[in-house]
């Protein structure tokens, strides 16, 4: 069989598999043959967003998380043939469905949930991690393990008691963390721990970031160092901040 062929074959099969309800087997092929090795696939890819958005299936229910996965099976062009990457793939496909629908806040919850995946699954990394109190002029950074997250909704707090329609007046502002020890956690912050973080990201030593935030917000100096240097020795504790 000339190459064209086998792979216009290939395309004719694997069309059939994202959409096995709306297109007939592949001529040639075994109609209980090819509808068993189109559940197979749909089964795997389904187990595997299972187990990255835990939250997200428990509260959804199970007929509209199938019509979800059918929907992201049929349409979605993955551009990774890992199933433990697929999480991923998955929010973008959620981004990019038109308002309405999902849930208002799955995109966002299901990004969350994947940071936590993602994190937890990361390898170690070589951080220099100490117990020693940090000081103003210390060179300080965040955890590579370690990221900082902005969204709409209080996705942290998301569970089958608690889904909001709407998001509330301000947003919510976390760090995701995995500390030495393999624990991932996640702390709610505020928009000046949030700017403290960024500045230290872009090169800025610790007293240089102070007088940047006190410039920025008008407060005074000298509150804008006690607070940060008591936010900054609770991250480093929690193995967020590690010292360059």
């Amino acid at each position: 069989m000339p190459a064209s062929s086998f792979q216009a074959r290939q395309q004719e099969l694997a069309a059939y598999i994202r959409d096995p309800v709306g297109r007939r087997p592949p001529a040639g092929i075994e109609g209980r043959r090819a509808r068993l090795y189109a559940r197979l696939v749909f089964n795997n890819i389904e187990s595997a967003l299972e187990r990255a958005f835990p939250i997200f299936n428990a509260i959804t229910a199970e007929d509209d998380w199938h019509v979800l996965v059918r929907d992201f099976v049929r349409r979605h062009h993955a551009r990774t043939p890992y199933y433990r990457r697929l999480g991923g793939e998955f929010v973008d496909f959620l981004e990019g469905l038109p308002a309405g629908a999902a849930r208002p806040f799955a995109e966002e919850l299901c990004h969350y949930e994947w940071m936590r995946r993602s994190l937890d699954d990361a390898p170690d990394v070589d951080c220099a991690y100490d117990d020693e109190p940090v000081a103003p002029d210390d060179a300080l950074r965040l955890s590579p393990l370690a990221v900082a997250l902005r969204y709409l909704y209080p996705v942290q707090r998301i569970a089958a008691d608690f889904q909001p329609a709407e998001p509330p007046p301000e947003p919510t502002l976390l760090i995701v963390c995995r500390d030495r020890h393999g624990t991932v956690t996640t702390i709610e912050s505020n928009a000046v721990t949030m700017r403290l973080l960024a500045l230290l990201e872009e090169g800025k030593g610790c007293r240089e970031s102070f007088e940047i935030i006190a410039g920025e917000t008008e407060l005074p100096l000298d509150r804008i160092e006690r607070t940060g240097m008591e936010m900054l020795e609770k991250l480093h504790r929690a193995d967020v901040v590690v010292r360059c």
